[in-house]
């Protein structure tokens, strides 16, 4: 996999604030170098390395002239690797994406560049990453920045962020990305389904619509599923990925409209001992959550059951 050289600053050890001024003008500098070709690769690359003045660093990009726009071309130049039959997304060109990606995810996650960020629509760009299917280590590379992204947005619970999210159909390209993806695209896409979900508007907009609520219960189901048919639901990656499923199901539960369809759709490993006792070994707060899941079902179950009964004799008559 090819990667550039880290930046390197020596052994000089100034005080915070003159550290910070440093590193100010380091990204400056890289941000200008941007702008030719010959060194814009390199100057991407450590932009997307430096952790140190995360928040700074957006604005300067977002307020940079051409900054955008050079970094939005670095994006879409490789629409045309996406359905190429011939393998054109190489190691090289897809950490060249993801690292112009974690750069766009530095605008989003920032309080006074994610309303400009969404403003300008620029998360509609990615969403042919998110629909691509192909599952070789490059398209998920870049598939999971893009995840990376849209999570940064949908992070802080902004219902103007939820909205543009509803808006702009990211719903289905979540599901595409659960169905596709790999065990960290996957946990970033149900993250971000979920972050919806809990938005009143959000879960309306996925139990008003049969197609969409049946379409999500069915790839959380076959995610469980494959995670216990490969063996991996007491792995670590696939216990985060477990524990998002859980809290979707959660969520959905609280909806009595969708609450009834989950009652035969819940896979049964989700109610078996050694499956709760993953959860209680490896992250004990997903068990409250799989407990109030089944008690909203059964309660629904049993109210349904008791208006039935109380039907029956007047229908009889």
């Amino acid at each position: 996999m090819y990667r550039w050289p880290e930046l390197q600053f020596g052994s000089w050890n100034p005080s915070e604030a003159a550290y910070r001024a440093r590193e100010t003008a380091s990204v400056v500098q890289l941000i200008e170098s941007l702008n030719n070709d010959a060194t814009r690769e390199r100057a991407i690359h450590l932009l997307s390395k430096n952790r140190a003045i995360r928040e700074e660093m957006a604005p300067l990009l977002w307020y940079s002239v051409g900054t955008i726009s050079i970094l939005l071309q670095e994006i879409i130049s490789v629409y045309r690797s996406l359905h190429s039959p011939i393998p054109m997304l190489t190691d090289r060109v897809s950490n060249r994406v993801c690292d112009a990606l974690v750069l766009f995810q530095c605008v989003a996650a920032n309080p006074s560049t994610k309303m400009p960020f969404i403003e300008a629509k620029l998360p509609l760009y990615l969403y042919p990453f998110l629909n691509n299917t192909n599952k070789e280590r490059p398209h998920q590379f870049i598939r999971l920045a893009s995840l990376s992204v849209i999570g940064a947005l949908a992070k802080v619970d902004d219902p103007n962020v939820i909205n543009f999210l509803l808006e702009s159909e990211v719903f289905p390209c979540c599901i595409r990305s659960m169905e596709v993806g790999d065990v960290l695209s996957k946990t970033v896409a149900t993250y971000i389904v979920y972050k919806i979900l809990i938005n009143e508007e959000g879960l309306r907009y996925c139990c008003t619509v049969a197609e969409r609520f049946f379409a999500l219960v069915r790839v959380l189901g076959s995610m469980v599923l494959k995670l216990a048919e490969e063996g991996q639901l007491a792995e670590n990656p696939s216990i985060r990925l477990l524990k998002h499923i859980i809290w979707c199901y959660h969520r959905l539960s609280e909806s009595p409209r969708s609450c009834d369809g989950l009652r035969c759709r819940l896979p049964v490993i989700l109610s078996d001992a050694a499956f709760i006792d993953i959860f209680r070994q490896g992250d004990p707060s997903a068990v409250p959550h799989l407990q109030q899941l089944f008690h909203n079902v059964s309660n629904r179950t049993s109210r349904i059951q008791t208006i039935e009964k109380m039907i029956r004799p007047l229908v009889k008559g």
